[in-house]
C-alpha cells in the first residue's frame, strides 16, 4: 500500500473516535451489552491498565514522522475492528480495556513490522531492534498512555517533569536535574496534545485555548499536570509525578522529614479534633504529609477530600474507598457567567464544600486553600469534628496572614473578621521546609525536605492578633525541640490516644519559642 503523509497534528484521539462508535440501529437492541466496551473511555478509565514499561536504550529514539504515520493506521484499523464487532452478535466484544490494549498491541506490531519492512525494500537504513522496540512503545504510549511523555514517567526516579518548549528537565529526589530530548518538533504540537489530554480528562474535559490558556489535570498514574500556552513565549508544563502515596507518618520519620515524638503528636492531634493546616513552599511535600496525617485516622473514618485535581487519592488507601468521599472540581466551559466570571457549568471548590455539609463527614480535607473557598471549608468545619488543609507560605506565622488574606479577597470581609475566623477555626500550623544541599564547589548533593516549624493558633485578646504558641522547632535532619503544649492542645491529644507521659516536655527557651 502506498504510504501517504498524515498530518503532524493528531487533534482526534483513538478515544474520541470510540466514543462514537455506535451499532447499526437494527442490531441496536441485540448489541447493547457488547457496546458496553465502546462506551467513551476517558483517561481515568485507564487507570487500572498497567502499562507495559521499556525503557528504550540511548539512540534508539524514533522518527516521529513515522510513529505519527503508524498511530494514525492503527487508530483506524482499530476503530474499525471495534466498530465491526459491535455489529456483530457471533463476536464476543473485548470484555474490557485490557483486552483493547491487546488488540491494539497486536496492530501496532503488525504496522511496525511492515514499515520497517518498506524501510528495508525502499533502500533505506536497517532498523535495529532497539529502534524497533523503541518504534512500537511510542505508538503505543500515544494510543492508550501519556503520549510523548509516557518514556518519561516511565523513569522510577523521576518525581518531577519540567517542560519550556524544546527544553525539557527531570528532577530526582536529590535534588538534580538532568536534560531530556525535546517531547515534539514543534510548540503547536506540544500545545494540540495539551489539547486532546484536556478534550479527555474526566468530568466532560478541561478547556484549553486561547481564551483559557491556563491547564491542570489529574493524569492517570498518580500525576499532576499544569501548563501554561498562549501567555507564555512557549508552551510550559509543570508534571509532579506522586511516587509515594500509601504513606504513613512512620515512613516519613523514616525519611527524616520528622521525629518520632513529633509524628506521635501530630498523630494524636489527629484523632483528637485538631484542624492541622500544613504550609510550605512548592514542592516541600504538602501533598505528602496531608496523606500521612489523614492515614493516622482510622480506616473507617468519613473522610471529604476537596481538591482542584485528585492529589491525595485517599480513596485508593486500603480499606477507605467506602468511606472517602473524593471531591474533584469541574473547569466547565463556554461562555463565563456575567456575575461571577467563571465558566458556565463551572464546580469549584466552594460548591464542594457546600455540598459536604450534609454528607455526614468526621473529617474534612481541602487540598489547597488558594481562594474563597475559605470561607465555606469555615463553614463546613463548624459541621464536622476536624479539619486539614494545606497553603503556601514562607512560614508558620505568615501561614496565618496568608489565610486572612485569602479570606479578605471575598467582597465585604474585614480584616478583623478574617483574622478571626483563622484563629477560631485553625488549631495547628506544621510548617514544611525544602533545603537543597550543595557541595564546596556548588554542585547539588542532596535535597532536604523537613518540618521546621509548628504552632499551635488560638483566639488572642483581639480579632487583629492571635494567640501563637511555639510547639516544635525542626532541623534538617529531622530532629527538633519541642516548646510548651497549651492546656487545650494537651487536652485534645489525650483525646486522641496520646498519654500524658508521651506529651514532650519543653526545650525551646523563651526567646526561641517566639
Amino acid at each position: 500500500m502506498r504510504r501517504q503523509e498524515r498530518s503532524t497534528a493528531l487533534t482526534t484521539s483513538l478515544w474520541s473516535r470510540l466514543q462514537q462508535l455506535q451499532p447499526h440501529d437494527a442490531d441496536r437492541a441485540d448489541s447493547a451489552s457488547a457496546m458496553e466496551t465502546t462506551r467513551p473511555l476517558e483517561l481515568s478509565a485507564l487507570r487500572s491498565v498497567p502499562p507495559r514499561i521499556v525503557v528504550p536504550r540511548a539512540g534508539a529514539a524514533p522518527d516521529r514522522a513515522v510513529m505519527r504515520r503508524i498511530v494514525a493506521a492503527a487508530s483506524d484499523e482499530l476503530t474499525a475492528l471495534l466498530r465491526e464487532r459491535a455489529g456483530e452478535r457471533e463476536t464476543p466484544m473485548p470484555h474490557g480495556e485490557q483486552e483493547i490494549r491487546q488488540l491494539g498491541r497486536d496492530i501496532i506490531a503488525r504496522l511496525v513490522e511492515d514499515e520497517i519492512r518498506t524501510e528495508i525494500n525502499d533502500g533505506e537504513q536497517t532498523v535495529t531492534g532497539d529502534q524497533r522496540e523503541a518504534l512500537a512503545k511510542s505508538v503505543e504510549d500515544y494510543m492508550f498512555g501519556l503520549g510523548p511523555i509516557q518514556s518519561l514517567v516511565d523513569e522510577p526516579e523521576v518525581t518531577d517533569i519540567v517542560i519550556n518548549g524544546s527544553h525539557v528537565r527531570v528532577l530526582f529526589p536529590d535534588g538534580r536535574f538532568e536534560a531530556r530530548p525535546p517531547i515534539a518538533d514543534s510548540d503547536q504540537e506540544i500545545i494540540e496534545w495539551l489539547v486532546t489530554v484536556a478534550q479527555r480528562a474526566p468530568g466532560g474535559g478541561r478547556p484549553f485555548s486561547p481564551v483559557s490558556p491556563h491547564l491542570r489535570l489529574d493524569l492517570p498514574g498518580h500525576i499532576r499536570l499544569s501548563a501554561m500556552a498562549w501567555t507564555v513565549p512557549h508552551p510550559n508544563i509543570a508534571i509532579r509525578l506522586h511516587r509515594l502515596t500509601n504513606v504513613c507518618l512512620d515512613d516519613l520519620v523514616h525519611r527524616r522529614m520528622l521525629p518520632q515524638p513529633l509524628a506521635r503528636l501530630l498523630s494524636a492531634a489527629a484523632n483528637g479534633g485538631v484542624s492541622q493546616v500544613v504550609s510550605g513552599p512548592m514542592g516541600a511535600g504538602k501533598t505528602t504529609l496531608l496523606r500521612a496525617l489523614a492515614n493516622a485516622l482510622p480506616v473507617e473514618t468519613r473522610i471529604g477530600t476537596a481538591e482542584t485535581e485528585r492529589e491525595l487519592y485517599l480513596d485508593e488507601l486500603p480499606g477507605r474507598a467506602p468511606y472517602v468521599v473524593s471531591g474533584e472540581t469541574i473547569t466547565g466551559g463556554g461562555e463565563r457567567n456575567d456575575l461571577t466570571g467563571e465558566l458556565r457549568g463551572a464546580i469549584g471548590l466552594t460548591d464542594l464544600l457546600y455540598a459536604f455539609v450534609r454528607m455526614q463527614l468526621e473529617v474534612v480535607i481541602v487540598g489547597e486553600v488558594a481562594g474563597k473557598e475559605i470561607l465555606s471549608m469555615f463553614k463546613a468545619m463548624q459541621f464536622t469534628p476536624s479539619s486539614m488543609s494545606s497553603v503556601h507560605a514562607t512560614d508558620a506565622r505568615a501561614a496565618i496572614h496568608r489565610l486572612a488574606t485569602i479570606a479578605r479577597e471575598v467582597p465585604g470581609i474585614t480584616v478583623e473578621y478574617a483574622t478571626a475566623q483563622v484563629a477560631h477555626h485553625i488549631d495547628l500550623i506544621v510548617q514544611l521546609e525544602r533545603r537543597t544541599l550543595r557541595d564546596a564547589c556548588g554542585e547539588i548533593i542532596g535535597m532536604r525536605r523537613f518540618v521546621r516549624e509548628v504552632i499551635y493558633v488560638e483566639p488572642g485578646e483581639s480579632d487583629l492578633s492571635p494567640a501563637v504558641t511555639t510547639v516544635y522547632l525542626g532541623n534538617t535532619d529531622g530532629t527538633g525541640r519541642f516548646g510548651s503544649v497549651p492546656t487545650a492542645l494537651r487536652r485534645a491529644l489525650l483525646e486522641g490516644g496520646m498519654r500524658e507521659h508521651e506529651i514532650p516536655a519543653a526545650t525551646l527557651d523563651f526567646a526561641e519559642a517566639l
